[in-house]
């Protein structure tokens, strides 16, 4: 396969992917300032500058929109700014742009979803949102992004293009797991004692149903929706598919597919990368990390998955040509 055609099918998904997330966070933010039953606190504007943060877009959004932060301003920048790169209509129009090029490795079906998808979300805007509520308005865009995975599941051959999509599509979502996380870590409770308390059980039940998690945790773990076993879950759990440890472990076995048929030094800093990073979720310890800072953790693991983006597309993209074998 060539190499622009792999770049493109990984980063389609990618930005399927990372919309799809750009919607939980929000999902997430929306039900733990609801889960506060307060209208003030609705309103505060500490209740939504967390998204802000969590996505590395502060400097960006303050220089658009200023201050106060407010829930309009976060809604619209988040899902419909053509100005800010990861906002869902920004990553929804780079994924259709991508499958353009790639026509004729996907499907029509495939492309004709997508292609849908961005006439149907160009039209919104905040009052688009606020207008059918947000649960309803999220519910039915993460339907959407379903639908487009649910068709490449059935119509993308498995070759690898199929196994370069669902790379990129573990890999951004490991990235945001980790994010969707870090919401509840921006979400100060009025005070330590509350560790523990009904309203720290209501907001890791939020993260859960964010993550579509709720239910299978109740049924797997059988324990208190308290700190340890909802990170235990999310982060290291081998069953659950949304867990950071087993969207890496499937992208260890994409790159497995990708590197089966070659041979070579080339494509092993990225076999290497991924395995430290899998090792090192192995190893981690909840305990540990509560103590030692859930925000410097999750920091760490958003940048190992970087570095593992990295030395993927110095292997497979961004190679010296001197270097590649013909097979």
């Amino acid at each position: 396969m060539l190499s622009r055609v792999a770049n493109l099918i990984y980063w389609t998904a990618r930005y399927l992917e990372r919309g799809e997330n750009t919607l939980r966070l929000i999902d997430v933010n929306a039900q733990l300032v609801l889960d506060l039953e307060s209208h003030d606190d609705f309103t505060d504007p500490r209740a939504w500058e967390p998204l802000v943060y969590v996505n590395g877009n502060e400097e960006k959004f303050f220089e658009l929109h200023g201050k106060p932060v407010t829930e309009q301003a976060v809604v619209e920048y988040l899902l419909f700014d053509p100005r800010n790169s990861s906002s869902l209509l920004s990553c929804v129009a780079s994924a259709r742009e991508n499958a353009r090029c790639v026509r004729d490795q996907i499907s029509s079906e495939m492309w004709e979803v997508i292609n849908t998808f961005y006439l149907h979300l160009k039209t919104h805007d905040y009052q688009t949102y606020a207008q059918t509520g947000s649960t309803e308005y999220i519910a039915d865009l993460k339907l959407r992004t379903q639908q487009i995975y649910a068709v490449a599941e059935s119509m993308m051959p498995r070759n690898e293009g199929w196994w370069f999509y669902l790379l990129g599509r573990y890999l951004e979502r490991a990235d945001n797991v980790s994010r969707i996380i870090d919401v509840k870590y921006y979400m100060i409770l009025p005070d330590r004692h509350h560790v523990g308390s009904a309203l720290d059980v209501i907001q890791w039940g939020s993260v859960l149903r964010s993550c579509s998690g709720f239910e299978a945790f109740r049924r797997t773990q059988r324990g208190q929706l308290k700190l340890e076993n909802v990170l235990n879950y999310l982060i290291r759990d081998h069953e659950f598919p949304r867990s950071i440890l087993a969207s890496v472990n499937a992208m260890d076995n994409c790159l497995t597919k990708i590197c089966d048929s070659k041979s070579g030094e080339l494509y092993a800093p990225a076999v290497r990368e991924l395995k430290i990073l899998q090792t090192h979720l192995e190893q981690s310890d909840v305990t540990k990390i509560v103590a030692e800072g859930l925000h410097e953790y999750l920091d760490d693991i958003q940048t190992r998955v970087f570095i593992v983006h990295r030395a993927t597309m110095e292997a497979f993209v961004n190679y010296d040509p001197a270097q590649a074998q013909i097979a």
